[in-house]
């Protein structure tokens, strides 16, 4: 029956996962278009969203049958349909998914990251009174545990423009007249590296690995009514042998 195969690999149904647009396909297929096909890099939002572990049942990707963007999620009650249909052909399947696993696939995994600040408007003291915005900048990432620090730079104008944040939260709070672009450094602990083409390797470390990833962020004070905004990404870190934990 074609309804019981996979349109992207068009075998037997394997852990089937059903999308909004209502296409089902096998979860490894989904997640490894997903991989290859997210929609959008950073997602802005309200800076009082929180970061959530990643789980991929969230990941918006474009349907690889319709295109649409969408996510999915599992059906289990198909997946014990197909079973009971096709006991030898499922348990083929799964011989077969268990076979062709990546061994290093389980190494990479996807961590949720929102930079931001949120903002009010404030009555300035008279020897600054221009300075009427206060503002928190915030990078907040799903897993503090492999974060090792945080770099900020800051317009040359405040005191310090330079700040080493090493412990969660990863927070500075400023007042101002006006908005600019904060560059940040985020740094992983040793053992993790940054799967991405921007990461950089971390200086007076020799382990040649890429754990240091800038990223900017231009204050905001007008969006969703000068509360401010965040950019959430979902970034893919990879663990190098033996990580450092703590």
């Amino acid at each position: 029956n074609d309804e019981d195969l996979c349109p992207v690999c068009h075998l037997l149904l394997y852990n089937p996962v059903t999308t909004r647009c209502n296409h089902t396909l096998c979860a490894t297929c989904m997640a490894h278009w997903a991989d290859v096909s997210m929609t959008s890099q950073m997602t802005i939002l309200a800076p009082s969203s929180s970061p959530s572990i990643f789980s991929g049942a969230d990941t918006e990707a474009r349907c690889p049958m319709c295109r649409t963007p969408t996510s999915a999620t599992p059906n289990p009650t198909l997946a014990n349909q197909l079973s009971q249909k096709y006991p030898l052909a499922y348990q083929s399947r799964e011989a077969e998914e268990t076979t062709e696993e990546d061994p290093n696939a389980g190494k990479i995994e996807t961590l949720t990251l929102c930079i931001g600040n949120s903002h009010k408007l404030i009555s300035p003291a008279p020897e600054s009174a221009h300075n009427m915005h206060q503002w928190n900048f915030f990078v907040r990432p799903s897993r503090t545990d492999i974060i090792s620090s945080v770099e900020i730079q800051l317009h040359p104008t405040f005191r310090p423009p330079h700040i080493h944040l090493s412990q969660p939260p990863f927070e500075i709070r400023r007042k101002g007249w006006g908005y600019f672009v904060i560059t940040t450094n985020i740094i992983l602990k040793r053992g993790w590296s940054w799967v991405s083409e921007d990461a950089e390797e971390v200086p007076f470390r020799d382990d040649g690995a890429k754990g240091k990833l800038p990223l900017d962020w231009t204050l905001d004070f007008d969006g969703f009514e000068g509360k401010g905004s965040m950019g959430r990404c979902r970034l893919k870190v990879r663990k190098e042998g033996r990580a450092e934990r703590r």
